[in-house]
Parts: structure tokens; sequence; C-alpha cells
């Protein structure tokens, strides 16, 4: 599990990072930033590298020069290097990151500035000079593409003063796979409008992948027109899934803004306060909706493409380091490889040795070079990652094989095989290797094979698709109520069996009669009763009548008479005022009861009817056990939205149909559509209900590899341990303990004293009833309430999700939520909730978007077990 913090820091122009570190009010923040790097870096190589964030941009345009420092103490400022065309537009800024990868610790800080060229053009940004550890390190050069602002603005026919939108591609023309950046603009009036909030910008991906749009914005003031502007920049990328000539757009947003008057616009325009404005104020909330822009996606050529392409389209740079360089066959060589570039990193597999024969691969690890991605943070197509690898020489080599990494350059419109150097190495023979080699040169026998290399841990790439052919439901009646709480428990323990077969005749013949009184045949007596009451109205007794009829016939109504009796019942209850003469008299109505009464004497033959009707119905409709079937069919064949929709479906009839498989069925469908946030939730659902089932465990163990989210765990191992049980099965357990001890002693009682084996026999079950009530007992105890368990625990289910240090995006991040992370709801306010996060040994808190969750138990508590 990778747990992060981040520290940040803004200062407007610091004296220097000086090496003593004196303090002053200027610069000391950032120096006990450096202070505490100092302390906490690890012994490992500083690295340093730079990028822009984003690289294209507009004439005029701010964006951030980053300069990112791994494992190193940074100790003067850097006086950065520009060409005359670009020039710095704000101060420096700090970021420090804590990553924890395993038992390394990895250390990151980023200074920021913001630089704007006022040319179009590319431009170089030159390798910069740090003081690192007591050494000069040089970033890399990164390149700006800087286009012509626009000079036109679309055009708002029916109303000036709602915000304009539009979105802009980098290029037209693009390969399938390339990644390009994308950019939304909103255009907002700035003497007329002020905008409160903007929501998600929604753009149809059935034809591109778009990384989600950052709720941080760049803002820039234009004149366009003669109209002054604020203009909100959002950026993402984009890649194309198919050739063709496809559309992007249009895209949409749903704002909230406030509309001012003439006056309030002249108080604007002098400068005044918002909370000193005066006038109408109109608000109003508005989706806007952008032009499409249209793309030529080009197919990646089928001539030269290597038999290990993946599909990575992009530009990339590859690097390897190899320790230690002096080792033995069969000792383990650590080897990280760097991946730095643009592209689409994610359809990069992990470079291959060539050649690879001599060499055991162990599978790799893939992480983020630069530590976590800020979800808050602009995306860049500049990105650098690494794979940690380990490989187990099965002879002697004199050095470690070249790594390829095969991808397709759009700006070379060919492939490429990008190669590292070999690493030279000092491969000694093994200890059984080299007396072989002793014993061929002196007898000629074969050598012996060399020790066979330890096998890996097991490495799951995939879920398991093993789902039970019949769903064992959840009880929604019972409500689990514990053994411990019940009578009939503690009467089955005491009463002799006779009472029992008693108590359960008793029951027979009181669920007999209360039959007779419920149902459709105590409804029909119900009415029926009704009917007979005195004093009744026309109205009412018609609708009664017409109700009973409608009950004792479940196929409609076929008789004349009872057909009369609905439309007379219609004509009185339907029209304004019956009219004079309709009023019923007392000889009608004994005629409609003497033609309902042959109705009510055939109640008998009515519910063996409507119990025949109701199976062939339920025939009709299908059962949960004929809804599971057609759900573990459409998931076999492929059909997974089909599969979720059915399994979906059976966790919301009334009352739910609840099962381990049903769950374990609806997380696979989800895996499948790559929805792992609720794959992670339904595996949890599932867990609670069946906790010792393999393939959930597994697939959960498999989910945690891939997200790393965090779960709340248990005070103790036996808690942990007593939840491998219900709690009533601790109970049975114990009241078996209990009768091999009362067993134990009444043979003990009554065996003849001259017999010694009978006190044998009492001592062994008395030590079995003992060694089985003990824990059991103990189990039962400790076992924690299962309401308790589920009671205001959320799943996270969103992507890119973090808690912040208060109630908005712009506050400081607290941690990064992965998708299937559970959290306690504390409190909630709005479109925001207060959590408590399971980190580590001391919880954290947080507030998280209310959107981005979902409760990990939404029916009956009663029903956990």
């Amino acid at each position: 599990m990778i747990h992060s913090l981040h520290l940040t820091s803004t200062q407007a122009r610091p004296a220097a990072i000086a090496g003593l570190w004196t303090f002053s009010p200027q610069s000391g923040l950032l120096q006990a930033l450096l202070f505490l790097t100092f302390f906490l870096t690890s012994a490992s190589a500083a690295t340093i590298r730079a990028y822009l964030q984003p690289d294209h941009a507009r004439t005029g345009q701010e964006v951030s020069y980053v300069i990112t420092v791994q494992n190193g103490t940074i100790q003067s400022e850097p006086q950065l290097r520009l060409p005359v065309q670009v020039g710095m537009s704000s101060a420096l800024s700090t970021r420090q990151s804590i990553e924890i990868r395993g038992a390394q610790q990895v250390i990151s800080t980023q200074l920021s500035w913001g630089v704007t060229s006022s040319e179009p053009g590319e431009f170089v940004l030159p390798p910069q000079e740090l003081l690192v550890n007591g050494e000069v390190l040089k970033t890399n050069e990164v390149r700006l593409t800087v286009s012509e602002s626009a000079t036109t603005v679309p055009t708002a026919a029916e109303d000036a003063t709602i915000p304009l939108f539009q979105i802009e591609v980098g290029k037209t023309e693009i390969y399938q796979g390339e990644v390009v950046p994308i950019s939304a603009s909103l255009y907002v009036p700035r003497r007329s409008v002020m905008l409160r909030r903007v929501g998600l910008i929604e753009v149809n991906k059935s034809d591109f992948a778009i990384a989600r749009f950052p709720q941080q914005a760049e803002q820039n003031p234009q004149r366009i027109n003669d109209v002054d502007y604020i203009v909100f920049t959002y950026r993402s990328t984009l890649s194309a899934l198919h050739a063709g000539d496809l559309k992007v757009g249009p895209a949409n947003c749903e704002l909230l803004f406030e509309v001012y008057d003439e006056t309030a616009q002249r108080q604007m325009s002098r400068g005044l306060p918002f909370g000193m404005i005066m006038g109408d104020v109109e608000p109003r909330k508005h989706v806007v909706k952008s032009q499409e822009v249209k793309i030529k996606v080009l197919p990646l050529p089928t001539e030269g493409k290597p038999a290990n392409f993946s599909g990575a389209v992009g530009d990339f740079s590859i690097s390897a380091t190899a320790t230690p360089n002096e080792l033995s066959v069969g000792d383990p060589l650590a080897v990280d490889i760097t991946i730095d570039g643009s592209g689409n990193f994610d359809a990069l597999n992990p470079p291959g040795l060539m050649p690879p024969e001599g060499w055991k691969a162990y599978p790799p690890r893939r992480y983020n070079v630069d530590g976590p991605i800020d979800p808050n943070l602009m995306p860049t197509l500049q990105h650098r990652i690494g794979y940690s690898m380990v490989f187990v020489p099965e002879k002697v080599h004199t050095e470690l094989p070249p790594f390829e990494l095969s991808y397709f350059s759009p700006a070379q419109k060919k492939y490429v095989a990008a190669r590292t150097p070999p690493i030279a190495l000092r491969i000694k023979p093994g200890a059984v290797v080299a007396a072989a080699v002793g014993a061929e040169s002196s007898g000629g026998v074969e050598p012996p094979k060399p020790p066979p290399v330890q096998q890996p841990k097991p490495q799951v790439s995939d879920i398991l698709m093993k789902i039970p052919a019949k769903a064992q439901w959840l009880s929604t009646t019972a409500a689990n109520a514990p053994l411990t709480t019940s009578t009939r428990f503690w009467a089955i323990q005491s009463i002799p069996a006779a009472l029992v077969v008693l108590a359960a005749l008793f029951m027979w013949l009181r669920r007999r009669r209360a039959e007779a009184t419920s149902g459709v045949r105590g409804e029909l007596q119900q009415l029926w009763q009704g009917l007979e009451e005195s004093h009744l109205p026309d109205r009412d007794f018609l609708q009664r009548a017409a109700h009973f009829i409608h009950r004792s016939q479940p196929d409609g109504v076929q008789d004349e008479e009872l057909q009369q009796i609905i439309r007379r019942y219609e004509t009185q209850s339907f029209t304004a005022a019956p009219a004079s003469g309709q009023e019923l008299g007392a000889g009608e109505r004994s005629r409609i009861l003497s033609t309902l009464a042959p109705l009510l004497k055939r109640t008998a033959i009515f519910i063996a009817t409507l119990t025949l009707l109701s199976l062939n119905a339920g025939a009709a409709d299908a059962s949960p056990d004929e809804l599971y079937q057609q759900a573990r069919e459409a998931l076999e064949k492929g059909k997974f939205t089909q599969a979720q929709y059915l399994g979906e479906s059976l966790t919301k009839q009334q009352p739910p149909a609840l099962s381990s498989a049903v769950f374990t069925l609806i997380a696979n469908a989800r895996y499948r559509q790559e929805d792992m946030g609720r794959a992670a939730l339904w595996y949890q659902r599932a867990q609670l209900l069946d906790p010792l089932n393999p393939e959930v465990r597994q697939n959960l163990r498999h989910l945690d590899g891939k997200l790393r989210f965090f779960r709340f765990g248990e005070d103790s191992p036996l808690a942990e341990w007593s939840l491998l049980l219900n709690k009533n099965t601790w109970v049975i357990a114990a009241s078996v303990g209990v009768w091999l001890i009362l067993l134990a002693l009444m043979r003990w009682i009554l065996a003849d004293s001259q017999k010694g084996s009978s006190g044998t026999y009492a001592l062994i079950f008395s030590i079995l009833g003992l060694l089985i009530f003990i824990p059991s007992a103990t189990f039962a105890a400790i076992r924690p309430v299962p309401g308790d368990r589920v009671k205001d625990v959320m799943v996270v289910t969103a992507r890119e999700v973090s808690a912040y240090s208060a109630a908005t995006v712009t506050s400081g991040n607290v941690i990064a939520l992965p998708p299937g992370s559970q959290v306690r709801l504390l409190e909630k306010r709005g479109a925001w909730s207060y959590v408590e996060v399971p980190s580590g040994d001391e919880h954290v808190r947080g507030w998280v978007e209310s959107a981005t969750y979902t409760p990990l138990w939404p029916w009956d508590m009663g029903l956990v077990p």
C-alpha cells in the first residue's frame, strides 16, 4: 500500500535556499521543508527532471515549469535560464511529497514557476542547474509549443450574458492511439457575470478515450471585440479508439452564475469589492454546449510492425540500471527500467531482454517515477514510469543484454525499437556449477544441474469467474437474530423432546387458523362484513361491492349481473352528481348481496384456483433462481452489461434477493466493464455474507494489488477470526461442548464405580467438551455486532478521488482515495461529506464529495451475518 504526504508552500521571491539553514520570514517555510527532506531522504541517488504543464499554450497564457527532485536536498535556488521569447510570470512555489513504496521511502520536491510567451512558435527551455546533495545536477531540456491566441469567440444569439464555451484539440490529424491535448475554454463576460460553480465537463467518449477534465482551471483576461472576458481553460488529453473521420464533442457543462444589472456593472467597473456592490443580481443555472471539432484519425501502418508491438504510440526513451554488478549464478539481479516521454503509457508492456536466453525473469512491478499523480493538476503528455524487475542468471554471462521497447512514433511516422545499452556484469559460477566443471575436467562425468531457483509468489493477473450453479439466498424474514437472544433456543436446551413436538404441533394449528383469516380468504371476509354494515352510503357500498367482485374474479369479470354492479358503481362514483332516482333502495341492496353471496361460498375453490394462478404467474414472472440463471448465462456469453443488470435487479426486488453468489456475479460483470470501484464494492459485500469463499478472497487480493485501496480492519486477530463463522454457529458449537460435558458428568454419576473405563470415557468427553466450549463461547462473545460492521461505512466507487482538508477542491489534499477504499461517514453537508479514512495505525479525516461513494450495505442492517 502506498501512502503519500503532500506539503505545499508558495513564496514571493525567496532570497536563497541556504545550506546553513538560516531562517528568514521570506524563506523560512521553504527551508523548513528542505530541512525535513534532509532527514527523511534515503540513501539512494538523487534524480532530477523538468517538464511543462501543459506543454502546448497560446500567446500570453501562463504554463507551469516544474522541476522535480527525488531523494535529494536542494541547497540553492536555481536561476532560470529561459529563451528571450519566454518570460517568468509568477514566483517560485514548492511542493513536497513523501511516498512509501514497500519498505523504501521516496521523497519528491517540486519547484514550480509560471512562464508565458508573447510570440507563437516552438521554444526550447535549456537544462537548469541545481545544487543537490552537494553536487550540481542538470535537468533535461523541454519544449514549449505556443500558438496564436484566438481573436474571435463564439457569439450568443439569444443572451449576451450567458458564458460561452468552446473546445480545441491540439491536432486535427492524428494516429489511432496517439495522445494529444484537448482544452475546454469558458468565456465569462467580466462586467456582467459572476461565475459561482462549474460542473463536470462531459464529452461523448464513444470514439475517444478522454481523461477527466480537472476542476482546476487557468484564468486569463482577454478583450475580444471590445468586450472584456475572463477565460477559464480546462486541459486534458485525448486519444482515438479507432480510425476514420471522427468528431470530438460537443462538450457540455452545467454552470451556476449570477448576472448583474447596469448599476452593479458600473460599480464593478470602478473596482468595488463584491460585498459592496448594490443592484439587482439574477442567479441562473445553465448548461453550456460547445462546438464540434472534426478530426481525421489515421490507422497505424502494417508495414514494419514489430512482432512485440503492444499498441504504444508516442515518443519514448528508455534507460536501465542493474545491481549488483558482481554476483554468482543463481543470485538475484535487481533491474530498474525508466521510460520517459509522451504518449499512451497505458498501452506499454514491460520491455523484454534481447535475447532472453540464460536468464530467469520474474514478473515486473510498475510504478510512477515522479510519485502519485495529483488529480487536481491538469494532465500532461509528459510522464515517466518505472519497472522494477528481478532476473536470475542461469549460467555465466559477461553482460546483461539490452532491453527493447517497440512503439510507433507519430513524429517520425514509423515504428521505432528503442534499446538500452548492455550492462557489464561479473558473474561467477555457483558452488555446484564450479564443482561440476572440476569433475568434468578430471573424469568426464556429466555435470549436475544447477540448483533450482526459488519459485516466485503467485502473481494473479485476473479475477476468477467461478459462479455457483445455485444461489444460497439470504433470509429477509428471520432477520438473523443471534441464538443467545432466542427463547426457543434455550427452551430446546432444557425441555424434553416431547414438549418440542407439542410446541411444533401447536404452531402448526395456529398457522392453520392464521391462514383461515389471512390472505385472500380473510380479505374477502372483511369485505363482506363491510358490505353488511348499516347506514352505509350508496357510493361506499358500491365501491366495496366492486372491490369484492374484482378480488374474487382474478381472471376478469364474465358474469353479466356482476358487470351491471360494476357499471352501477362507475356511474355512481365518476359523475359530478348522481341523477335523481338512482339511489339504492333496501331491496336493491339485498339483491346485490344475494348475487355476491355465492362468491363467498366458493372461497375454498377460489383459493385453490388462485394458488394455481400464482404458480403460473410465477412462471411468467421469473423467480430469483431463474433470473440468477439468466445472469450466469449472460456472463458466460460475455454480455457483461446484461449480466450486471439482471444481477442488480435481484437486489432491488421487494424483498431483495441477496446472496453472496449474486454479489460475486455482479462484481465479475463490473470488473469486465473496467468499473474497478464498483467491482471492489460488490466483492466486499460478497465477503460479508461468505467470508471463507476462496474465489472472493483471491479476487479482492487481486483488486487490492491493482488499486491499493483502504479497508477497515478488526481491533484484534481474535475478533477477525470470530467473523469466519456467524454468531449462531459459534453458539451452537458452544452448546455442543456443554452437552458433551453434561453427558460425561451423567455417565460418571450413573456408571459402576468398579469399572475404571467409565471414568476414563467421562474424562475424555469432558476435555473434548471444554476444547469445544471455551473457544466457541469466546468467539461468540467477542464477535462484532453485525450492524456495527457496516454502519456508516461507505466505499469509494469513482476514480481520482481525494480527501481534502476543507469542503472544496482548492483546499489542501489529505490523502488520495483509490477506487474500492472504505471510509466511515461522520457528517454530511450538502455535496460534501466529512469522513474517516483507515490509514495505518491512526485513521485520518477529511472532506470528500458525496457523489463519489456508495454505502457498503444499503439494506436492512439485521441481514448482515
